[in-house]
């Protein structure tokens, strides 16, 4: 992740946390960089419409994301103990002979050391990561659409049309954030499009999240939640939330992130 791309995010963490307004002249100051840097981050981060510029300063949208996209490599470091814990209970759902969707969310790359060991299996994806985790297990075959590279996940977008025509047992997706109000959602619609068709194909949906991403919502939503039918989450998820959801039909597990 670029230097420029983490103050990104470090600015919209500290807006956020402190009540969604500050100066040019504090963020100068907790970042020890100058004013003019920050007012050159500050029209990037306007541009894409995660805040909007105030005299003297900045003040986050009310319905901004934390919007500035995380590399890959970024998001699989955090919440790995969950993620990880998460992952093995996901791919305990999958058996062999199953055709599976993986998304290319951290979430389902988390699957991906559960799933090596099975002898008959058939997983498409869009995540570069995943397809080349499987490249020295030649019983399971792995599929990819057509289309261009993101970078920054990683991923192949652009062309949810080329997906392969099959019935799939399983799909596992992330989300950046999980809502009554906004369902299952997202900030790239790149990456959304690829989602829900990757998601016609699957006769379950399961989305994997860690507890930091209940009560969230981004700007695009991919599913309600009676379009999915599972939720697999770390034992830290808020309560009520969760038997929100459990009264609306979904299963939701919660395993020990540690």
């Amino acid at each position: 992740m670029s230097t420029i791309k983490r103050r990104h995010q470090t600015i919209v963490d500290l807006l956020r946390q402190e009540g969604g307004r500050l100066s040019v002249q504090t963020l100068s100051e907790r970042l020890g960089v100058s004013t003019v840097t920050i007012r050159q981050d500050l029209r990037a981060l306007s541009a894409k419409d995660v805040l909007e510029r105030v005299y003297g300063g900045a003040v986050l949208r009310a319905s901004s994301p934390m919007s500035v996209e995380l590399s890959f490599e970024v998001r699989q470091g955090e919440a790995r103990k969950a993620k990880d814990a998460m992952g093995r209970f996901a791919a305990e759902l999958v058996k062999d002979g199953y055709g599976i969707a993986l998304d290319g969310s951290t979430s389902a790359y988390a699957l991906v050391p559960y799933l090596k060991n099975m002898t008959n299996l058939t997983i498409v994806t869009n995540s570069m990561m995943v397809a080349q985790s499987f490249r020295d297990t030649p019983r399971i075959k792995v599929l990819v659409p057509a289309g261009r590279i993101r970078g920054e996940s990683a991923t192949i977008v652009g062309n949810p049309e080329s997906l392969p025509d099959i019935n799939l047992s399983f799909g596992f997706f992330g989300a950046w954030g999980v809502s009554l109000d906004g369902g299952f959602s997202d900030v790239e619609p790149d990456e959304i499009a690829m989602r829900r068709a990757m998601m016609q194909r699957c006769l379950r949906s399961v989305v994997v999240i860690d507890s930091r991403k209940w009560g969230e919502t981004a700007p695009y939503t991919y599913a309600q939640p009676q379009e999915v039918g599972r939720i697999i989450s770390d034992d830290g998820a808020p309560p009520e939330l969760v038997e929100h959801f459990r009264a609306l039909g979904v299963t939701v597990d919660l395993v020990p992130g540690v």
